[in-house]
C-alpha cells in the first residue's frame, strides 16, 4: 500500500490534478430527471465504483472529505455563479477552502469548463487567473479568455457552509425549472493542458486553450461512446431516453 501523501501544497497540486484527470464534471443525473444523493457513501460509490463523475455539489464534497481525512484543513463554501450571465447568480455552487500553514487555497474539481485547475492562494492568482474583493459581494474569482478579456467565473465568501447548505445548492439547481443542468447536457475531463468538453452533441477538444477536434454526434449510440471512449463513464441506462424526451436527437 503506498503512504499517505504529505499534507503539503505539492501533495494538494498533486491530489486535484489527479482528480482533474480521472473523475469528469458531468450532469448525467440531473439530465436525466433525478436529484444527486449526497451522502458521502453514494458520492464514494458512484464516482469511485461507478465510473461516474459528478457536479460540485458532489465533486468538491468528497474531495474535502478526502482532504480531511488525509490530515489536510479543508472546508467547503457555497459561491453565486457569475459565468455568463448579466447577474450572480443563486448561492449554488460548491467551493473547497483548503488552510495550509496559515495560508488559505481554493480548491475547486467541480466548475466544468473554465474552471481553476490548480489551487488558487487566495488573493493572488495565476497569469490567467485572478480575484478581486468587490463590495457587498465578496471575492470575485476571474479568468482571462482573450488578452485584454477578463470573465467574472463566481463569486464567494469565506464562510465556511454546512451540508445542509449543499443539499439546498443541489436541489436548486436539479429542479429549478430551466435550470442549465437539468436542460442541457454537459460533460468535461481536464487531463494536463487537454481539456474535453461534451456540450449537448457537440464534442470538443481544447490543446492549450486552442480547438484541436469538433465533432457533432449524430446519433444516440454515438454519444454513448463518447462519454465512455473520451471520458471513460459508464452512461447511467435511463440516460437514452431522456435523449429521446428532450429532443436532443
Amino acid at each position: 500500500m503506498s503512504p499517505a501523501p504529505s499534507v503539503s501544497l505539492d501533495s494538494l497540486t498533486a491530489i486535484v490534478r489527479a482528480h482533474l484527470d480521472h473523475i469528469p464534471f458531468e450532469n448525467l443525473t440531473v439530465f436525466c430527471g433525478d436529484v444527486p444523493e449526497l451522502s458521502l457513501d453514494a458520492l464514494a460509490d458512484k464516482l469511485l465504483h461507478q465510473r461516474r463523475g459528478g457536479y460540485c455539489v458532489e465533486l468538491n464534497p468528497l474531495l474535502c472529505a478526502c482532504l480531511n481525512g488525509l490530515g489536510f484543513d479543508a472546508g467547503l463554501c457555497m459561491a453565486r455563479v457569475m459565468w455568463q450571465r448579466d447577474v450572480p447568480g443563486p448561492r449554488s455552487h460548491c467551493v473547497c477552502l483548503v488552510r495550509l500553514e496559515g495560508t488559505e487555497y481554493l480548491v475547486d474539481v467541480g466548475f466544468g469548463g473554465p474552471g481553476p485547475t490548480t489551487p488558487l492562494q487566495l488573493g493572488t492568482g495565476t497569469n490567467n487567473v485572478r480575484f478581486e474583493t468587490r463590495e457587498r459581494l465578496g471575492t470575485v474569482l476571474s479568468r482571462q479568455v482573450a488578452p485584454e478579456d477578463w470573465r467574472d467565473l463566481y463569486v464567494f465568501t469565506d464562510e465556511i457552509t454546512t451540508m445542509s447548505d449543499v443539499q439546498a445548492g443541489n436541489w436548486l439547481a436539479a429542479t429549478l425549472p430551466g435550470s442549465l443542468c437539468s436542460r442541457t447536457l454537459v460533460v468535461t475531463r481536464q487531463i494536463g493542458d487537454t481539456r474535453l468538453v461534451l456540450d449537448g452533441v457537440t464534442f470538443r477538444k481544447f490543446a492549450k486553450g486552442r480547438t484541436v477536434e469538433e465533432q457533432s454526434l449524430q446519433t444516440p449510440d454515438a454519444l454513448m461512446n463518447c462519454l465512455q471512449d473520451a471520458f471513460n463513464l459508464q452512461p447511467p441506462p435511463e440516460l437514452k431516453d431522456a435523449l429521446t424526451r428532450k429532443g436532443i436527437f
